[in-house]
């Protein structure tokens, strides 16, 4: 049974490296050819900015033509390999990205990584920020083995540029590490928490910095079964979280979250139960009814009714998430592949094998949408010689695994009623299982 409670630390947002909003365009285009360097500057960041607010307002085609704008802009002034061209080539992939146009964004980002490359050195902190932006790419992607050499790059790269201790440096460490955690490598997850929670304590840090990571290792430890690690770093993030913002607070609600995780492996059903309806009663009332976080906590409560058997319990509260959640999130969300494997699961065990069937075939079908291709997309810019094609036949898991195999493989041991029979790899990559190290699937 999968517990969709698991909270990430950080809320992976780009944010573009614009620091002066101005309130309106030049007037005309026309005067670029008699504007200097300097002001065409000036007209290129306002052109962007407008870009972004029209990316914000929903006007999506608006923005992609007003940054190819500054694109054709930036490349008659600067040429086609000075850094300004690539700053500009970032916002435009920001924009493919936030729209999910993967594809897009993925051959733009990696231009303005090759034109900073040359110009600027390959240690210079911003190439690390081209590198994080394709990282962050493929992370929303779920390309998790792509990620890994990227943020190690950036990392030494701000290392080097600005010392340990600066936020930025902080950040990098974090998102390193919440990539280990999610591929199930925790020694090498650890020791990243624990270097950003010994910079973060010797200095007037943000609270919230420091409750995330504090999350975060914390529910590292729980997927090792290091229990006895786990409560006293959750109770010292109920403590900071209260000290700053109160109970009544989101932040609060997750740790307590996390908190009734760890009671419910433990088997301390009764304050499990408890915990997660008070981290409920408190993401509704903050966050209102139909937010995914409350389709969560909806979610948690439901896996310990089902672990102690409370099936018509434990339906109702899926069913409740599952609905938030259709409303809320995109077709091939993991927290909707959670929530449906947790149904044919809950199904299964009562032996209604027709509704367990229905609900898989609803979770098959919710990742062939997702994976489906992106219309009049470009070929992403990808050195694919050296790389082995991926298995992408059928793979196999079992219910109670986050690891997926080949039919064959000697590590898929699990009976025939257990086994989920995924389409692909992707499907079950995007179902958040990682692939079997010894079948390579």
């Amino acid at each position: 049974m999968r517990d969709s409670g698991l909270q990430k630390f950080e809320n992976h947002v780009l944010r573009p490296a614009i620091h002066t909003i101005k309130m309106v365009l030049l007037l005309t285009l026309a005067s670029l050819f008699i504007l200097p360097a300097y002001a065409t500057e000036d007209l290129l960041t306002d052109m962007e900015t407008k870009a972004l607010m029209l990316h914000k307002q929903g006007k999506y085609s608006d923005a992609v033509s007003t940054a190819n704008e500054s694109l054709r802009i930036a490349r008659d002034t600067f040429g086609s390999g000075h850094p300004r061209l690539a700053r500009s080539m970032s916002i435009l992939g920001l924009i493919h990205f936030s729209q999910g146009k993967y594809s897009y964004a993925e051959t733009v980002y990696i231009k303005a990584l090759k034109i900073d490359e040359v110009a600027l050195g390959k240690d210079h902190p911003v190439v690390a920020t081209d590198l994080d932006n394709l990282a962050l790419l493929y992370q929303a992607q779920g390309r998790y083995a792509e990620c890994i050499p990227l943020y190690k790059r950036v990392l030494e790269i701000r290392q080097k540029a600005f010392g340990p201790k600066k936020p930025i440096v902080v950040t990098s460490m974090n998102r390193l590490g919440s990539i280990y955690y999610s591929q199930g490598m925790y020694e090498e997850a650890i020791p990243l928490f624990k270097r950003t929670l010994a910079i973060l304590g010797k200095k007037s840090a943000d609270p919230d910095s420091i409750v995330a990571t504090l999350n975060i290792l914390a529910l590292t430890y729980h997927a090792q079964g290091k229990y006895t690690e786990v409560e006293p770093l959750l109770n010292k993030a109920l403590a900071i979280t209260e000290k700053n913002h109160g109970q009544y607070h989101p932040e609060y609600a997750t740790s307590l979250n996390n908190l009734a995780g760890l009671y419910k492996v433990q088997g301390r059903y009764s304050r499990s139960l408890q915990l997660y309806k008070h981290a409920l009663t408190i993401r509704e009332g903050t966050l209102g009814p139909d937010h995914p976080d409350v389709a969560t906590s909806l979610s948690n409560m439901g896996t310990l009714y089902f672990s102690q058997r409370r099936y018509a319990e434990a339906e109702r509260l899926y069913k409740r998430a599952l609905a938030i959640n259709e409303r809320a999130l995109k077709p091939g969300h993991p927290d909707m592949a959670t929530l449906l494997n947790n149904l044919v699961v809950l199904y299964n065990t009562q032996g209604k094998r027709a509704k367990a069937r229905h609900y898989h075939e609803r979770l098959m079908s919710t990742w062939d949408d997702a994976l489906k291709p992106e219309s009049n997309t470009i070929p992403a810019l990808r050195d694919t010689t050296q790389m082995e094609k991926p298995y992408s036949g059928h793979v196999y898991a079992s219910k109670y695994s986050r690891s997926f195999h080949r039919r064959d493989c000697v590590e898929l041991t699990a009976k025939e009623e257990d086994i989920i029979d995924f389409q692909s790899r992707k499907h079950a990559m995007r179902d958040g299982a990682i692939p079997c190290k010894t079948c390579n699937p």
